[in-house]
């Protein structure tokens, strides 16, 4: 009987989670989107757990050119020379991997799909 109460309890936590989880992710209002001229979009988070056979370097330029430490957008987001290209950058490094692994033949990340690289990643 305990082990029976022991799950009710937890799938109710469970469903209150995604019940949560769902009512940020229809409010546009929310800190998690982005101004986007199609309408509000959910920034992007990046899962670096997906993306571990790939060469670091690739992305954190900023360990061998030495423009910088920290997080990507210590620079692409903030810099004013910088700031008004990270669309354009992120589009083209991310969007730009994906195609070209796609084209190879390899597994790749989203390509065309907005929502498909927008949204809440819950395992960075």
């Amino acid at each position: 009987m305990r082990a029976l109460t022991l799950v009710g309890v937890l799938a109710g936590i469970a469903l209150a989670v995604m019940a949560a989880a769902a009512h940020i992710a229809e409010d546009p209002a929310s800190a998690q989107y982005v101004a986007h001229p199609e309408g509000a979009m959910l920034a992007v988070t990046f899962a670096h757990a997906d993306h571990t056979e790939q060469n670091c370097v690739v992305c954190h330029h900023n360990f061998s050119d030495d423009t910088g430490t920290g997080l990507c957008f210590d620079c692409h987001k903030t810099d004013p020379e910088v700031a008004p290209l990270i669309e354009e950058q992120f589009h083209d490094l991310c969007r730009g991997c994906h195609l070209k692994q796609q084209l190879a033949g390899d597994e790749h990340g989203p390509t065309r799909s907005c929502i498909d690289c927008h949204q809440r990643d819950l395992a960075p």
